[in-house]
């Protein structure tokens, strides 16, 4: 059984799919990403601008997008699935 966070981000990655898609009304080209400069404000677009203003919208914040960082960066390692030192464990089961 999948998790619910590998079933929003297969949605997720299915929508984004379509802006690359010529069709679409909201198009980005690919060759446009080979700019760097382009690629730089459409991954901070994608990473951080898009993601606050859901976060707000849904949550009725205000949080800019250093503050949405944060949060980010607090959810990466809440789900970080940190490899366990043995020897940490071992010395916890001493105590």
């Amino acid at each position: 059984m999948e998790s619910k966070q590998q079933e929003y981000t297969v949605k997720i990655l299915g929508q984004l799919q379509h802006l690359f898609e010529e069709a679409s009304e909201n198009h980005i080209d690919i060759k446009e990403l080979e700019d760097n400069n382009n690629a730089s404000d459409f991954f901070h677009a994608l990473a951080n601008l898009a993601p606050a203003v859901v976060y707000n919208k849904l949550t009725k914040n205000n949080a800019g997008s250093l503050d949405f960082n944060q949060i980010a960066n607090r959810l990466c390692f809440q789900n970080a699935h940190l490899p366990v030192d043995k020897s940490e464990e071992e010395k916890a089961k001493s105590l």
